[in-house]
């Protein structure tokens, strides 16, 4: 099954879960009260408003956790949409299990846990199926009016980037590529989007990716760096001697350029 966009696991998706989500079902339970909520809630002494208040909190908390972790795994997981719909059930699952806790004590004694449990988590997937619907559909209407609009590019000049389990990562211009720096076991892809600079962490080597780098026209400079030429304004000498390429970005370092690959690199400018 196809891979759900990249666009999802960005902070400002991820920003619209936890803060719409919550929202939407206290507004919803407080102007419709659906499922007959309001008597749920209340737990037959009066505890409706406060209760309503504290679950909101908590699926508030739950939906800020879960988005939080999909944001740092945003490079190491690739969820298809079988999977993400999965993770989106996890939410109200476990949601569901955070209130059944508050309420299951209101009701003890007149409900089995079980009975609150189950209604608890019925009552909720019934509510957020309209909110997590509606943002899903809002993003990927995004994409597809963003597609629309892109320019369209050569298929030549795009240089597709896998991480070590030869998984599909990236794709972008070569034109876009400023440098790609080694670091440990990652390499970090910096490059243009949307006239911002971005780095892009890739579990991979340098030596993987060589062969693609020089294909795209990508040159060696250093064991740990490879530079686009295009983008050196000029090769320059610090104060010790060491030779930096200063790129055509304000806010981009400049990059080191080792006397094996000075030559070959100053050649192209």
């Amino acid at each position: 099954m196809k891979t759900i966009s990249r666009i999802f696991y960005d902070m400002p998706v991820n920003c619209l879960f936890f803060l719409v989500v919550p929202l939407f079902y206290f507004l919803f339970v407080l102007s419709y009260n659906p499922f007959g909520i309001s008597d749920f809630l209340a737990v037959g002494k009066e505890r409706f408003t406060l209760n309503l208040i504290l679950t909101t909190l908590i699926l508030l908390g739950v939906i800020t956790l879960s988005r939080m972790l999909l944001y740092i795994l945003r490079h190491i997981i690739d969820l298809n949409w079988s999977l993400y719909i999965v993770w989106c059930v996890g939410e109200v699952v476990f949601a569901g299990l955070m209130f059944s806790i508050l309420l299951g004590i209101g009701w003890a004694g007149v409900h089995p846990y079980l009975w609150v449990m189950t209604r608890c988590i019925l009552i909720l997937a019934g509510i957020l199926v309209f909110p997590y619907a509606i943002i899903s559909m809002a993003v990927q209407l995004y994409i597809l009016n963003r597609r629309a609009k892109a320019p369209v590019v050569d298929e030549k000049t795009l240089i597709r980037f896998h991480d070590e389990q030869k998984r599909l990562k990236l794709i972008v211009s070569s034109e876009a590529v400023l440098y790609i720096e080694a670091e440990e076991n990652y390499v970090h892809i910096i490059h243009l989007d949307n006239g911002r600079v971005k780095d892009f962490p890739l579990r991979s080597s340098m030596r993987a990716l060589e062969e693609v780098l020089s294909r795209h026209g990508l040159v060696r400079c250093h064991r740990s760096y490879f530079i686009n030429a295009s983008h050196v304004d000029l090769v320059r000498k610090d104060t010790n001697g060491f030779a930096l390429a200063q790129l055509d970005w304000e806010d981009v370092k400049p990059i080191p350029v080792s006397k094996r690959y000075y030559e070959s690199v100053t050649a192209l400018l």
